[in-house]
């Protein structure tokens, strides 16, 4: 290629850049009303690749001053100009296919703002560059001075970038302290102590409040249970239909896994102390100490929370080796955990899980490491009396944990073979103290036996407490001044829009709870004055139903809010008299009666869950084939201020049995917010007066005159509406 032609190409080059940069200050200034093609957008997805190629060439630009002299002024001008047009191409397109990115949900507006104010500069810096550059107006000192420029520029605009995907201070939280993770305690609440650090170390840097995939952020108790666009982050007591639990079960492979694939996983022992939370209720303050030993939790929090260095035994001598990793491999299955106390000993834990899976060969293999092993855990097992024989094996044995297993005692002298027992656990089994008292008195190491809910009597357990003084005895649940807050009631409804013969249900998993609820906004329910379900809670019409569990000798739940939707006809048609604004047309006249729920609105993007009008008012008509009896019409709106959604300032309907005698029946004016807001779904109930009608029409009216704390003034208010249900 000769010297015309490329400065021919170069020409051309260059033209192609000043049109980039002069739609990108477009697109930015107009973002608002810009509605991307599906091609678009899947353009943006493109924008963590390339922008690799500006970062690389800008970093470039600065080592290539390094040749000026072998090469000559002249070859150095080339080389520099075509890393220099490289610089400036790859900026510009990075910055154009970071906008298409923008325009997904789920990035927190104010860094996404930085990011692309920041991105902007950087390109519009390098083209500015290449122009004096080109035209020979910048000295080689003044554009080395520039290329280091530019590395700074392109260093602010990616640490943006990273705040936004990887959360804020990315770039510098290596130089920050990090605080120590204390080991929890039984006195410590288990979701703020143990379960909370699973969720912000394996989910948290994708659902925070820069980064909110889906539609979820974990970033606090309120946000995470607020749900995501899928629906409810978890249901209490329910793990099957968990919605976090039900995505980290599938095949890794799944584009619906979660974490992803590429991310930190939970393991095994994580995600079933999870599953034992949500199973127990999903309490926010019951202590570790308050759940059932059953329930694994201890265990589990023990495990996941070990850090050999604030053990607070001793280091103590064993005498053995420590077992082979192949010998390890061999007795681990996906039910048979088997693991070491501590990183620095040979000593060995076994931990038995899910009954139904139990296999008796499994607990035979252990022999491989009998040696090691100084605890078996085999809870709720299916171990019979006759399989006892095979515990005799370990020597040096310390631990046993037979809690609600199938023994009735007939062959416990078996276990006299373990001398080095410590810990017996034999709760929830049919036990006698006859065939217990050969162990308590010929095991010279036993130092702690659980007994809690078995046939021996606790008059008996009182006499070995005097005659065994070295021996810790747990006899089960001791009365205290201290009272436990009780779990919330659990919802049994999964859809929120109810049918004419559809009530709310709710449930709780101890017995003897009293469930109180109100359905007046106003007014909070409590353990007196409220009313209390003994079954299925029947609603109107719209209603926010709120509820809260009492029992004897607890203190009153938490209360628990949910907002229902009744209704008892569905229009066959529905005609709109104005039109939505494009970027706001979700399904149409049918989203206002497909009985799907609204989801949440980050940023308004076309494939929207509201239908939004902003240029004219909400016009339309609502056509039953047959006249129905209508008590009344709820609408559903979104208020967001923040964004300049509001209320409608007052609805108007209107009935009649045709498009042309419709007559105005009702009128409503919503109530408007004070003070300024997030995202938050409402609706009104508009009771009608006696007809029998089979044409409805809504007319929304929009506020004119914002508040004073609204800052955009400039653009019209927009009402966005989801339901109308007739009841």
């Amino acid at each position: 290629m000769n010297k015309e032609q490329l400065s021919s190409w170069y020409s051309v080059l260059l033209s192609g850049l000043i049109f980039l940069h002069a739609l990108l200050i477009f697109l930015l200034f107009w973002q608002d009303q810009v509605n991307l093609p599906w091609a678009f957008q899947a353009t943006g997805r493109l924008h963590p690749l390339i922008l690799h190629l500006p970062i690389g060439m800008g970093v470039l630009l600065p080592f290539v001053h390094l040749l000026r002299r072998p090469l000559g002024e002249h070859a150095f001008y080339l080389s520099f100009r075509f890393v220099l047009y490289l610089t400036a191409f790859g900026s510009a397109l990075t910055a154009l296919f970071g906008f298409f990115l923008s325009q997904e949900p789920g990035f927190d507006p104010t860094l996404l703002v930085f990011h692309q104010w920041a991105g902007l500069a950087v390109s519009w810096f390098y083209l500015l560059q290449l122009v004096l550059f080109d035209r020979l107006l910048l000295t080689a000192s003044q554009a080395l001075i520039a290329s280091i420029t530019g590395v700074l520029l392109l260093s602010l605009a990616g640490h943006g970038g990273a705040n936004i995907t990887h959360g804020e201070n990315y770039l510098t939280e290596l130089w920050q302290e990090e605080s120590e993770l204390k080991a929890p305690t039984g006195d410590s609440p288990l979701f703020e102590s143990a379960i909370q650090p699973i969720f912000e170390k394996k989910c948290v840097s994708c659902h925070n409040d820069q980064k909110t995939k889906g539609q979820l952020n974990m970033s606090s108790v309120a946000k995470l249970l607020q749900g995501g666009k899928h629906g409810d982050f978890l249901k209490a007591g329910d793990v099957s239909n968990s919605l976090f639990l039900k995505r980290a079960h599938l095949p890794l492979d799944n584009k619906e896994h979660m974490p992803p694939k590429g991310k930190s996983q939970l393991s095994a022992d994580e995600i079933l102390l999870l599953e034992a939370w949500v199973k127990d209720g999903a309490s926010l303050d019951k202590k570790i100490k308050a759940y059932a030993p059953a329930s694994q939790v201890a265990t589990l929090v023990s495990k996941l929370f070990a850090r050999p260095a604030t053990l607070e035994i001793p280091k103590r001598a064993y005498p053995f080796s420590a077992a082979s990793d192949a010998d390890i491999q061999a007795v681990n299955t996906p039910f048979c955990s088997v693991y070491p106390i501590s990183s620095d000993v040979p000593a060995l834990q076994a931990d038995f899980y899910v009954a139904k899976r139990f296999e008796l060969k499994s607990l035979e293999n252990l022999s491989k490491v009998s040696d090691q092993l100084l605890g078996i855990n085999l809870a709720k097992m299916p171990v019979k009396d006759e399989n006892l024989s095979i515990l005799s094996q370990f020597i040096n044995l310390e631990k046993l944990n037979l809690n609600f297993t199938e023994i009735q005692g007939a062959n416990l002298k078996a276990l006299l073979a373990n001398k080095k027992l410590v810990s017996l656990s034999l709760s929830g089994t049919k036990i006698t103290a006859s065939q217990l008292q050969p162990l308590i008195s010929q095991l010279p190491q036993l130092k702690e036996v659980f007994l809690w809910n078995t046939p021996i009597p606790l008059e008996q357990i009182e006499s070995w407490k005097k005659t065994y003084p070295k021996i810790h005895w747990e006899e089960g649940f001791v009365p205290t001044e201290e009272k436990l807050m009780i779990n919330p009631p659990i919802l049994v409804n999964e859809n929120f829009f109810l049918g004419p013969q559809d009530k709310v249900n709710f449930k709780h998993t101890i017995k003897g709870t009293s469930i109180h609820y109100t359905l007046d906004k106003e007014q909070e329910p409590d353990s007196l004055g409220t009313l209390v379900t003994l079954g299925p809670i029947d609603i109107p019409a719209f209603t926010v139903v709120k509820v809260l569990a009492t029992k004897p000798g607890w203190l009153a739940s938490k209360v628990v809010k949910n907002t229902f939707y009744k209704y008892r006809f569905v229009p066959d048609s529905v005609y709109l008299f104005t039109q939505p604004e494009p970027k706001w047309q979700a399904k149409g006249a049918s989203t206002l009666k497909d009985l799907i729920q609204g989801k949440r609105d980050i940023r308004g993007i076309a494939n929207d869950t509201w239908i939004g009008f902003q240029k004219q008012d909400a016009d339309a008509l609502f056509e039953f084939k047959q006249a129905k009896v209508v008590k009344g019409v709820t609408v559903s709106y979104l208020r967001k201020q923040d964004s300049n959604i509001f209320p409608p300032l007052e609805i108007e309907l209107w009935a009649g049995n045709s498009p042309k005698t419709l007559k105005k029946l009702a009128t409503a004016k919503p109530e408007q917010p004070e003070e300024n807001g997030g995202y938050s779904p409402q609706a009104i109930n508009i009771p009608l007066p006696s007809g029998n009608y089979t044409h409805f029409r809504i007319l929304a009216k929009r506020i004119k005159r914002f508040p004073a704390y609204v800052k955009d003034k400039t653009n019209p208010a927009i009402i966005k509406m989801d339901e109308v249900l007739f009841y």
